[in-house]
């Protein structure tokens, strides 16, 4: 197994870590730290000299104006197209590199729908996705009382939910804890072995987790792989090489991606290649297609894979199914200064025909719904059940 660099390539960490029900946040405001002159310093020569822009970035800066480092950067950042540029304490950094936070460990909508439950965290295997919290220890669901409760760390709280029209009481205590971005499972069908891998985030932990699964999925034959990174943000190019590590061993020492950086730091470009044979540890497969479910929150890593099988397996053979992606064709490296990481766009990230990620996204194969009455995983879901009857049917959408 190749040796894993953790390379960040953020894009919007804050939909898992914020919406999790008591996870790390990604807002430098909150940082002990003040945020004093020779930071902001720092700050603008960043800009200055490593951002992928930094020839439309003003020389000359009233750092007054700016309190905290994400209102400085969201001041000098060149917008559009960046969105993506931002900064966290270093403990958040590694909070979310080792999976390691506090609280209940789900994600929800507007009206405090669950949409996704940490694989391993205090809410998994009590609530679900598809559960509607209507009351939090018997006082109607808000923002307010459901995120006092989250950080009220050790203390029981009862969630009154709606699940299939019943209602029931659910009780939950919120606790540190480590959690998994990774689950597969395999189903048959039509006489096939059919992979399922759930997929959440580039993790430099993640890459233990689903090593294990593929070779569940190697010793099972399987001829079909699913991979769900519908809410996968991005994370480590390090993770996103040896997840196509062990899609693909056709290729071995050719070329995944090129990173392109500013015209001030070509000696930074680097390339990321398919591990040679002598590296295999022989759970990598040989697909010849790959099918992703996708929305608008895949993004970065996720999208980085995607394109970098293109050329490989063909543009047919690397399924979409959802919706179209983020649209994040950039990545940043990440400095630390303190106690904050500053992750600012350093480099355009291409495959091995330099092709980049289109800013409107990768476009969906086939449109299908994010199905959130089904846990994710289950064949009725509707981006997965849409994805079985591409393969059923050997190209047709649902």
């Amino acid at each position: 197994m190749k040796r894993i660099t953790f390379l960040p390539v953020f894009a919007i960490v804050a939909l898992i870590l914020n919406a999790c029900g008591g996870g790390s946040s990604t807002n430098s405001s909150s940082s002990p730290q003040a945020f004093e002159q020779e930071e902001k310093s720092f700050l603008h020569d960043l800009f200055l000299t490593e951002y992928l822009w930094y020839d439309q970035v003003a020389s000359n800066v009233d750092y007054a104006l700016y309190n905290t480092p994400q209102e400085m950067i969201d001041g000098l950042k060149l917008n559009p197209p960046d969105q993506w540029s931002f900064a966290m304490t270093s403990q958040e950094y590694e909070d979310f590199a080792n999976q390691e936070t506090s609280g209940f460990g789900f994600g929800y909508t507007s009206d405090f729908t669950l949409y996704i439950v940490r694989i391993n965290a205090p809410a998994y295997g009590n609530l679900q996705r598809g559960d509607r919290i209507l009351e939090v220890n018997g006082e109607p669901v808000t923002q307010e009382n459901l995120s006092a409760a989250s950080n009220n760390i050790n203390v029981q709280t009862t969630f009154n939910v709606l699940r299939n029209s019943s209602q029931i009481a659910i009780n939950v205590t919120p606790k540190p804890y480590a959690f998994n971005v990774s689950l597969g499972k395999v189903i048959k069908q039509n006489g096939k072995n059919i992979a399922y891998l759930r997929y959440d985030s580039f993790t430099e932990s993640s890459v233990a987790e689903f090593e294990t699964i593929f070779s569940t999925f190697k010793a099972a034959n399987i001829s079909e792989l699913i991979i769900d990174m519908r809410y996968n943000g991005g994370g480590s190019i390090g993770a996103a090489s040896a997840l196509l590590d062990n899609i693909s061993n056709a290729q071995p020492g050719e070329r995944q991606v090129y990173l392109d950086w500013n015209a001030n730091y070509q000696n930074r470009n680097s390339t990321y290649t398919f591990e040679n044979a002598d590296l295999s540890d022989g759970n990598e497969l040989n697909m010849r297609r790959v099918i992703f479910l996708v929305t608008q929150n895949s993004a970065s890593a996720s999208e980085l894979v995607i394109s970098a099988l293109k050329p490989y397996l063909g543009n047919t053979n690397v399924v979409t199914i959802g919706t179209a992606t983020h649209g994040k064709p950039v990545g940043m490296s990440g400095r630390i200064h303190n106690s904050r990481y500053y992750f600012l766009v350093n480099f355009f990230v291409r495959n091995t025909a330099g092709h980049t990620t289109s800013y409107s996204g990768i476009p969906a194969t086939c449109i299908a719904n994010d199905d959130i009455s089904h846990s994710l995983g289950d064949p009725n879901e509707t981006m997965f059940k849409t994805a079985l009857h591409y393969i059923a049917t050997n190209g047709s959408c649902l």
